[in-house]
């Protein structure tokens, strides 16, 4: 069970593996995507379709039917893999041994919807993926296996969801492994350590220069590539790409420019290098040729800006 991007190299360790071939993939509805539009599959469903895997789709108004196809499958085990729809005890409760997931955090820090962003913005140095047994709570369920990465300086939630995809889809088969052979036993989570995510939105990706120079690094990198973080230069929106935060103390009020080359703008404390921005509308540019081509000057100010 699963629908996006993330989902894909666990449903292609299922089948390379040749123990744990996927007798059904189930993913959320065909929808309209691209700028055209188009009713297309999920990349999931797509790469089931490819495989010659049989495909259901699912979301809340046809969880009741999809229940019943899915107990014709008899399956040992299913895999969850960011499917983005609840499921119920009665699902819970079908496989033998069970609903396995693969949660992108450390369980149990950053449950929830966007466990990769929240790391990022937390700024910690270490995230990684946890296997876990799915109960009725949001990502409470008993573990069974954890694995770390570093979370390197310059990571996107994108390059960051690209490297914890392929160690969950590692990890997810060896979880299987174990708990046929019996080497993977469940351990509760701890809920005294548990922190929660809150899902992402547009809004999330407007920048405050009244921070902290890291945290506004930080929130650029963790809105990388979705929902993008963006400001506005004289009534017109920028989206930001890389930036680089420097500590120290202020030489601007906040979203000031101080520095064309390289550019720099003052935050609450410290400042941010800007080294790829696009003014909305536009093409992906270095700060050299955004300067070069609108008339920026220091003492021009970065405002923020509504999400739409």
């Amino acid at each position: 069970m699963g629908s996006p991007d993330f989902a894909l190299p666990s449903l292609d360790a299922l089948v390379a593996s040749g123990r744990f071939r996927p007798s059904l993939v189930v993913s959320q509805p065909d929808r309209p995507r691209g700028r055209g539009r188009s009713v297309t599959p999920t990349p999931v469903r797509a790469r089931a379709l490819d495989l010659g895997i049989p495909t259901l789709t699912m979301d809340r108004s046809t969880y009741a039917a999809g229940i019943a196809r899915i107990a014709e499958a008899a399956p040992e085990f299913i895999a969850v893999v960011a499917f983005g729809v609840i499921l119920r005890r009665d699902l819970l409760e079908m496989p033998e041994h069970g609903c396995i997931n693969v949660h992108a955090s450390l369980l149990p820090r950053h449950r929830g919807v966007a466990p990769i962003q929240a790391a990022i913005l937390a700024g910690d140095g270490v995230t990684g993926c946890t296997t876990m047994r799915i109960d009725e709570g949001v990502d409470t369920g008993p573990m069974l296996l954890r694995e770390e990465i570093p979370i390197r300086a310059d990571d996107t939630a994108g390059t960051l969801s690209t490297r914890l995809a392929g160690l969950g889809a590692g990890l997810l088969v060896r979880t299987f492994d174990g708990l046929l052979d019996g080497s993977v036993t469940p351990v509760a989570q701890d809920p005294a350590l548990a922190t929660s995510t809150k899902k992402i939105r547009k809004s999330d990706g407007a920048i405050d220069w009244t921070g902290d120079a890291a945290e506004v690094a930080r929130r650029v990198r963790a809105m990388t590539p979705w929902p993008s973080a963006f400001t506005a230069l004289r009534g017109t929106r920028v989206i930001l790409g890389r930036v680089a935060g420097h500590a120290g103390p202020s030489s601007g009020r906040p979203g000031e420019i101080v520095a064309l080359k390289p550019l720099r703008v003052a935050c609450g404390s410290g400042q941010v290098e800007i080294l790829e921005l696009r003014p909305e509308g536009r093409r992906a540019m270095t700060a050299a040729e955004y300067v070069a081509g609108h008339r920026v000057a220091v003492g021009d100010v970065f405002a923020p800006t509504g999400a739409d």
